[in-house]
């Protein structure tokens, strides 16, 4: 009953999440789709894709894709290697933007802006952040739903990291308007 119960939920969450936006959440299987958003690079210069991962009785959780490794490192409570139920971040790459923002402000500094839902998890939704650290850029989840202390949390070497200040995912909806000639 399990499988098909959280697969009945899983998309129905994904449907809702990103109808109204110009972007979705793809099945990933270790081949990064031609329209995966790019979240940066590593210290190699390689791209790192965003994804979500499911963790079970944890929730949807922003995690790192690197080309042709079929699982991620989820960070929560510590970091949670997953190899199934992993999405990709797919869209037209002008739709999207990278703001500042800081752990103690965010929920001001989302005013009149769409950040990214990047998953859920106890307690309400996650966005999507991400941070150079220590010369890669490493992508995580922010912990919005916690005001004033929305912290990015991502993984490094096996460990779950947090920060305060970071950058935020945000759908553009200039680019929108403009593609729709408004």
């Amino acid at each position: 009953m399990f499988p098909s119960t959280f697969l009945l939920v899983f998309i129905t969450i994904q449907a809702s999440l990103c109808l109204d936006d110009d972007y979705y959440w793809r099945e990933y299987t270790g081949t990064i789709p031609d329209d995966a958003l790019v979240g940066g690079q590593d210290i190699n210069n390689k791209n790192v894709y965003i994804g979500q991962a499911y963790v079970h009785n944890e929730g949807l959780i922003v995690s790192e894709i690197f080309p042709g490794i079929r699982e991620v490192q989820a960070p929560i409570n510590g970091v949670k290697t997953v190899k199934s139920y992993i999405k990709i971040l797919c869209g037209a790459q002008q739709n999207f933007y990278w703001a500042q923002a800081n752990a103690s402000h965010l929920h001001v500094q989302m005013i009149d802006k769409r950040p990214i839902i990047g998953g859920h998890e106890v307690g309400g939704i996650l966005n999507i952040g991400r941070i150079s650290y220590e010369g890669d850029i490493k992508i995580g989840k922010v912990i919005s739903f916690r005001t004033e202390s929305a912290l990015l949390h991502f993984n490094v070497k096996g460990t779950e990291k947090g920060v305060s200040s970071y950058e935020i995912l945000l759908f553009n909806d200039n680019a929108v308007d403009v593609r729709l000639g408004k």
